[in-house]
């Protein structure tokens, strides 16, 4: 059981290993002159191509004896190239050129935001003007509405005063209609009673 162990661990290490990414080295020619690489690793070779300073690449293989390393561009082309001319990390001629894309796409970007914020002005403005007029309209509803109250507690008020006079009147009536009635009745009569 514990030789099955071993053997699927030792598997299982294995396919991490192989899985693994292998990762290349990568250099730069500096920023000084534009530099020739060879055929070999040494001057005694012929010349390949030239590289412009800050070309980027990868690096396959280095001569500790001559100082060369072979080297494979961005085109596909290897080379060597004297180590003396590399740099490991980016040059100023890479590093200003990476800004002036970035300044550009933040450029761009912030001139997409302003159309996008523009658009939605421009989405607005008919907004506004239906704002606008509803707000003229409930000023006038308002003022309508304050007017009809006012003449609500003025009906309400001459209501209130007409029908005190009214009761009044009839109070008064009854009493007018009850005295004449007593006397025009004449005599009262008797009861059996007296």
């Amino acid at each position: 059981m514990k030789k099955k162990l071993n053997f699927f661990l030792i598997l299982i290490v294995s396919f991490i290993s192989l899985g693994a990414p292998v990762y290349a080295e990568v250099g730069y020619v500096d920023d000084q002159t534009k530099i020739w690489t060879r055929t070999g690793p040494s001057n005694d070779y012929k010349v390949r191509f030239k590289l412009s300073p800050g070309t980027k690449f990868e690096i396959l293989e280095r001569n500790e004896e001559t100082g060369y390393v072979h080297i494979k561009d961005e085109e596909g082309r290897t080379s060597w190239l004297d180590s003396q001319y590399i740099t490991e990390t980016p040059t100023a001629g890479v590093l200003l050129a990476e800004a002036r894309r970035n300044l550009s796409n933040i450029k761009q970007n912030h001139q997409d935001r302003i159309g996008a914020l523009e658009r939605q002005i421009n989405e607005l403005k008919p907004l506004e003007k239906t704002n606008r007029d509803l707000q003229g309209e409930l000023a006038k509803l308002q003022t309508q509405f304050e007017k009809v109250s006012q003449e609500k507690q003025t009906y309400e008020g001459r209501f209130n005063r007409e029908i005190f006079f009214a009761g009044a009147v009839v109070f008064f009536g009854g009493i007018l209609f009850g005295f004449i009635l007593t006397k025009l009745g004449g005599k009262s009569r008797h009861s059996g009673w007296s």
